[in-house]
């Protein structure tokens, strides 16, 4: 009987270690392309995101200066170990394009091509919807992009053409389950380094993201707006337009760091290239409500349910902490207004992520009052050819509209 016994325990234990969640990273850095421009960080980029993500326990696959052939047999490889419920986290940096509206990312030995040879150029590439779908008939219950590929259009300009748009990727609409972060918005290009003398080795972007992975109970959305604000202000300092895009499809609450951590038993990685992991000696227990306090500095100033209501979760055993935030909840869902109303279609030339939306949707209220814009970006938006006043007076309801819309940038990090 007790062998019986012991037997079945066994098979249980089997079974449900085959059901544990797990977390997988494909990182990709391609830095010395073969047919044009070579890049000088996607590499470092790459080491960094991958060492910072071993730690917090995900296996790391890493594959550096990879050709076609390298990159489709290392997405197979990563879409094979993924199982339902898991963790799927997808990096590149190294050069995107654009083309027909659908995205693709370039290996090291992409040809070269002049305009009008897309087709070649796009059956060479990578298509970013074809590894999202990839991703997602393996029942992934997260699938994240992370793409710095955001940069000028390697391929060269003939007279006013160009293979593709001249700059950065464009805007995405991933499906259920899907959140992706591009280190530029639409049309804007990425930065490498903010000046020849930029001695930092990683990317504009990438410097912005590493701490971030690692903050404790960071949900993923609020670590965009982070890490979006911090490189718009690095851009800002050299007169560069930079502004991280993200597109969030996720049904939960994910977190890279969310039990406040780095993992210590972080799973081996699994690399073209050896990156050490280094050894840490293990934490000392802590008071629940200091690690509560610190967090909520990063909480304090959201509007973001989900951000309270994952935060309330974690800490349940600091009463203070968890009761200001179910408090915030309260606050929020009584005060919640409802989305903005778009009484016209969007047009194309507006991006897709939430500060575009917010900032069309802002000047549509002036623009219907016949305000006459002077910005190149709202002219290229909206027709000004029947504009009629500088000074546009609006209603209580349309100012307090605006007022709305303002409130929401601010909280968005726009």
């Amino acid at each position: 009987m007790r062998l019986l016994l012991a037997t079945i325990i066994l098979v249980l234990a089997s079974a449900m270690t085959g059901f544990a969640q797990q977390r997988h990273a494909l990182i990709v850095g391609n830095d010395i392309y073969t047919n044009v421009p070579h890049l000088q960080k996607a590499r470092n980029d790459a080491n960094a995101v991958s060492q910072t993500l071993g730690q917090l326990g995900f296996r790391v696959t890493t594959l550096l200066d990879a050709d076609r052939t390298s990159m489709n047999r290392g997405l197979a490889t990563f879409a094979s170990a993924i199982q339902p419920g898991d963790e799927a986290v997808f990096y590149f940096a190294g050069h995107g394009i654009e083309v027909a509206g659908r995205n693709y990312l370039l290996p090291v030995d992409i040809p070269a091509a002049r305009p009008g040879e897309e087709d070649y150029v796009v059956g060479e590439s990578i298509a970013v919807d074809r590894v999202l779908q990839t991703m997602q008939q393996k029942g992934a219950r997260v699938s994240l992009l992370i793409l710095d590929a955001c940069r000028d259009n390697p391929f060269p300009v003939s007279g006013t053409r160009s293979l593709g748009t001249k700059r950065g990727l464009a805007q995405s609409e991933p499906p259920e389950g899907v959140f992706i972060l591009f280190s530029a918005g639409t049309g804007q290009s990425a930065l490498d380094r903010l000046s020849n003398s930029d001695t930092n080795p990683n990317s504009v972007f990438t410097r912005a993201l590493l701490p971030r992975l690692s903050e404790p109970g960071l949900i993923v959305s609020q670590l965009a707006i982070a890490v979006r604000q911090d490189v718009r202000e690095m851009a800002r300092s050299v007169q560069h337009d930079q502004f991280p895009a993200y597109y969030d499809q996720l049904t939960g609450v994910f977190s890279f760091n969310a039990d406040g951590t780095i993992n210590r038993g972080a799973a081996p990685l699994e690399a073209s290239v050896g990156v050490a992991v280094p050894q840490l000696a293990p934490a000392p227990i802590a008071d629940p409500c200091d690690a509560a306090r610190a967090d909520w500095q990063v909480l304090q100033s959201t509007q973001s349910q989900a951000a309270f209501e994952a935060f309330a979760r974690k800490y349940a055993d600091c009463p203070i902490y968890a009761a200001i935030a179910q408090e915030r909840l309260t606050g929020l869902a009584t005060a919640a207004a409802p989305p903005v109303q778009q009484t016209t279609p969007v047009p194309a030339a507006v991006g897709g992520d939430i500060c575009s939306q917010l900032w069309y949707a802002r000047n549509l209220i002036f623009h219907q009052k016949g305000y006459c814009f002077t910005s190149a970006q709202a002219k290229s938006v909206f027709d000004t050819s029947q504009c009629s006043t500088s000074n546009p007076v609006l209603s209580a309801s349309e100012s307090a509209e605006v007022d709305r819309i303002k409130a929401l940038e601010k909280a968005n990090g726009c």
